[in-house]
């Protein structure tokens, strides 16, 4: 349960607690109101609207970037703007109910009645728009952090996404063998191709292959690129024969496709290095091994797969 729907629930509650009291026979309104009223408010606060602020925004601080931030901030500014608004309404409406309470041990039930039902809504409206507010800036903080783990040029996932997606793929594994297989792709001569065509030539090499990466995989794997001309597929539930047959297919396309650029041919091939997920794998051993396999391709001649 949320803190709006929580602190709503406890407002609701107390209305509640309030009407039956109220209408008790034999009970003296002035005290009973009093009583609960002063119960509802010390309820409020523990509902979670004396939470610390500043250590939240601290806790922030360390977990998103600058914009996210800026929007999180923005986030429990409207939030504290909100928790002014509420402790105004409840501190005007408390005026009135303890003038009341002061005049005269004999209330008219019904007038109290009607100002707390006042109060009620009030709240509930800062509320309802308080929440709206929060919900908005929610969803651009989730936008945000989605297009942060995306590599600009390739539109595929970059780094930082692999080390979410791979401690998620691994967290469960110290114990047991797990259908991963990880596949590290680098183009080769790629410093030949961007001296000899240029670099946007040499990006339009890099957004090709993307193209081909994504176009080769499942939807529950996964492409990275990894650095400059470096690349990464994660095949989630696989078996290494079953992504070699991936890799394969990928190198072939490859081999037997050419770019041309200004009426140029660009000739690409790719060396590559693959490894299956062991037990006790943490995600940096995984790599290790699929980038080892790739070094080995390329000693060996460049344009093959070699498997670790």
């Amino acid at each position: 349960m949320s803190i709006n729907d929580k602190l709503a629930d406890t407002i609701k509650k107390s209305c509640d607690e309030i009407h039956r009291s109220i209408e008790k026979e034999g009970m003296d309104s002035s005290a009973a109101i009093k009583e609960i009223l002063d119960t509802f408010l010390e309820e409020l606060k523990r509902s979670g609207y004396a939470m610390d602020v500043e250590e939240f925004i601290a806790t922030q601080l360390e977990k998103k970037s600058k914009k996210c931030l800026d929007l999180a901030k923005e986030s429990i500014d409207t939030f504290k703007q909100s928790n002014h608004n509420l402790k105004d309404i409840t501190e005007a409406h408390t005026i009135e109910i303890e003038q009341i309470v002061d005049e005269s041990k004999e209330i008219d039930v019904g007038t109290f009645r009607d100002r707390f039902n006042s109060f009620q809504k009030d709240l509930l409206e800062e509320l309802n728009r308080a929440n709206d507010i929060i919900k908005s800036l929610e969803k651009e903080v989730e936008e945000l952090q989605k297009q942060s783990n995306i590599d600009p040029l390739t539109k595929l996932f970059n780094r930082k996404a692999l080390e979410v997606d791979g401690r998620e793929l691994l967290k469960h594994s110290e114990d047991r063998n797990l259908n991963i297989v990880a596949l590290m792709i680098d183009i080769d001569d790629f410093k030949k191709i961007n001296d000899t065509f240029g670099h946007v030539a040499g990006d339009k090499v890099l957004i090709l292959l993307a193209k081909l990466f994504k176009s080769s995989i499942r939807e529950y794997d996964r492409a990275y690129r990894y650095g400059g001309e470096e690349f990464l597929i994660l095949f989630n539930r696989a078996t290494v024969d079953e992504a070699k047959k991936v890799a394969e297919r990928i190198m072939n396309a490859v081999r037997n496709n050419k770019l041309i650029y200004k009426s140029k041919v660009i000739r690409i091939t790719l060396s590559m290095g693959m490894a299956e997920h062991q037990k006790g794998d943490t995600l940096e051993s995984l790599i290790e091994r699929a980038d080892a396999g790739v070094y080995q391709a390329k000693g060996s001649g460049k344009d093959r797969l070699v498997i670790r």
